[in-house]
């Protein structure tokens, strides 16, 4: 019984894993509720989010990224400041916001499909 326990505990943290490294990585664009272009390049591989994000053509590499289930975390520089991220995946769609302002100030961005 505790060795069928462990395993569907492994299969079941396995597949969260593979569902945020599959749903997640890719590419995301937007817009700030300021009109600045938002671009995120997301990979994900087991429980750490890297990537860039661009902004208005200025682009960052992402530091400290971490994925749980469908939300994530991140830093980025913006202008001259680093700044705490967080979001949310929902289908092919990302709700995105700074931390010091909160969920209530997402913004949405939308998975890019290659054709």
């Amino acid at each position: 019984m505790r060795k069928s326990s462990s395993l569907a505990a492994m299969v079941l943290v396995f597949s969260i894993a593979l569902v945020a490294q599959v749903g997640l990585s890719g590419r995301w664009e937007g817009e700030t509720n300021t009109g600045a272009a938002l671009v995120l390049d997301l990979t994900v591989k087991g429980a750490t989010l890297t990537g860039t994000l661009t902004r208005n053509g200025q682009s960052s590499p992402l530091s400290d990224g971490t994925v749980s289930e469908k939300t994530f975390a991140f830093k980025a520089k913006l202008g001259d400041q680093t700044e705490a991220l967080s979001g949310e995946l929902a289908g092919d769609e990302i709700k995105l916001w700074l931390d010091r302002q909160g969920p209530e100030r997402a913004i949405v961005l939308k998975r890019v499909t290659r054709k």
